[in-house]
């Protein structure tokens, strides 16, 4: 039924890449998930006085449009990498094979098992049969065996792997033969072996977004409310995407803040697209986020934020509809905080001698998927810290990145997923 008034709860966003700036696609959008935005187009009125025409108000003059706002959106394991898209240019995208391990510490007895996708294989102490494997004189002889006796085996399931033993383990590991996510669902599990996760893992699509590219997307961008008794839906054409932030915290779901600046604003009675496209929804949680430090995670961090920013130039030209010409980057900036149990030594010692850091930020889910964002060269101020009463004592550390010349970036972002690609 039709509503008088609208409501946030049956509001609508909608988005496509554009071929040409200021030109709306006709065809082709997402629709995302997103938690509130205020984009919208200003223009507003300004005074010039003329004297002799007393003392009450006159007519103002129109300024200039402006249509700007923010965008808070979720960080989800697919709609996110629209997102980065936007505001890095296009990834470098790569199918990745699904991979798991087993761990031998002792040398496995007769009648132990390894079960590989339902097929169970068996540890012997006399000649082997089919699906079998002889025991060895040491734990690394016969995870060796076992190598060799997997490699060969005809059975279907079986075959769908390669296996190896890594220099220096007793470790057998198992990469899923083809690449992308269907390798996560082949299970693992061993009767006397430690197996890191039931299942193979990190089988999926490789994102990989850099910053500072020269060229990044325009896209229009229609925020709808359609359940009006008139229908009404705004839409942004040439909408940059300036800047991505987001909080780390300990617990609830992950959230991040877009800066958009758009060419202009065009209002319709009815949607650009009534059949758009759509992720499936899965969120990433505060409860699996990481701050790490040279690959290692960084003990007794209580929180953390990122800002990424393209700082661009509002493009200001003479136009008779008083519009940007353009929304243009200009130089790229990476900036945070981190807030930690003081210690006396976690991260002092690189603040006091101004040698830079190399820190990642990111989330996981448990089969492999994951948004990670990598920053290697980052440097760190004295932290300020107060003592506030006879709890723990923390410091906070605001952080700024720079551009590294062996990694040839400033910022990279990761993103495993199950999505083919996002140009």
């Amino acid at each position: 039924m039709p509503k008088a008034r609208a409501y946030g709860a049956d509001a609508t966003l909608k988005a496509c890449r554009e071929a040409s700036y200021g030109v709306a696609p006709l065809t082709g959008y997402q629709s995302l998930d997103f938690k509130s935005t205020d984009l919208s187009s200003a223009q507003p009125l300004g005074d010039d006085p003329l004297l002799g025409r007393g003392r009450n108000a006159q007519d103002p003059y129109r300024g200039l449009i402006t249509d700007e706002g923010q965008l808070d959106i979720p960080l989800d394991l697919r709609g996110t990498g629209f997102w980065l898209t936007g505001l890095f240019g296009d990834p470098v995208t790569a199918p990745t094979n699904a991979s798991g391990s087993i761990v031998f510490a002792v040398n496995p007895t007769a009648g132990d098992t390894v079960t590989l996708n339902g097929t169970v294989w068996t540890f012997v102490s006399g000649t082997a049969g089919a699906e079998e494997t002889q025991i060895q004189g040491t734990v690394t002889q016969t995870v060796d065996q076992l190598v060799s006796d997997l490699n060969a085996s005809g059975d279907p399931e079986i075959a769908k792997c390669t296996y190896s033993r890594p220099t220096s383990t007793q470790t057998l590991v198992i990469a899923f033969d083809t690449a992308g996510p269907s390798g996560n669902g082949f299970t693992i599990a061993a009767s006397a072996a430690n197996v890191p996760s039931p299942t193979l893992t990190g089988g999926g699509y490789s994102h990989v977004w850099e910053s500072g590219a020269d060229d990044i997307p325009s896209y229009t961008i229609e925020v709808g409310h359609p359940k009006l008794t008139t229908p009404v839906f705004f839409r942004h054409l040439g909408t940059v995407m300036e800047s991505l932030n987001f909080e780390m915290g300990q617990e609830g779901p992950a959230n991040a803040r877009l800066q958009l600046v758009a060419q202009g604003e065009e209002r319709f009675s009815a949607t650009v697209d009534a059949n758009p496209t759509a992720y499936a929804l899965r969120r990433f949680s505060q409860g699996r986020g990481f701050i790490r430090r040279g690959g290692a995670a960084l003990a007794g961090v209580t929180g953390g934020s990122l800002t990424f920013s393209n700082n661009l130039e509002r493009v200001r030209v003479i136009r008779e509809d008083g519009k940007i010409e353009a929304a243009d980057p200009t130089f790229a900036s990476a900036e945070g905080s981190m807030s930690v149990r003081f210690d006396g030594a976690t991260l002092v010692a690189e603040a006091a001698n101004g040698d830079p850091v190399a820190l990642e930020y990111g989330f996981t889910f448990p089969e492999g998927y994951a948004l990670r964002f990598e920053l290697p060269r980052v440097f760190l101020p004295k932290p300020k810290y107060a003592v506030s009463g006879p709890g723990g004592v923390e410091a906070s550390f605001d952080w700024r990145a720079a551009y590294d010349d062996s990694e040839g970036t400033m910022l990279r972002a990761h993103l495993l997923n199950d999505v083919t690609s996002y140009t």
